[in-house]
């Protein structure tokens, strides 16, 4: 999905941060519905491997974006 969404001709396009390392449920930012335990998720720089800024990278520079 997201090369597709590299892929596509609009302008923007935006992907989770977790979507793109591949994270699972743990890593959400909130739960519509609740009112606890929300915004406890927070992306840390470690957390981007060299292998996932490449695979980034090459769908960037392959897709023009």
């Amino acid at each position: 999905m997201i090369r597709l969404a590299w892929a596509s001709v609009a302008d923007i396009a935006i992907i989770p941060v977790q979507d793109i390392l591949e994270l699972d449920e743990d890593a959400r930012m909130n739960l519509p519905g609740t009112s606890s335990g929300n915004w406890s998720w927070k992306f840390r720089p470690k957390d981007l491997t060299p292998a996932h800024a490449a695979w980034l990278k090459k769908l960037t520079e392959t897709y023009g974006r």
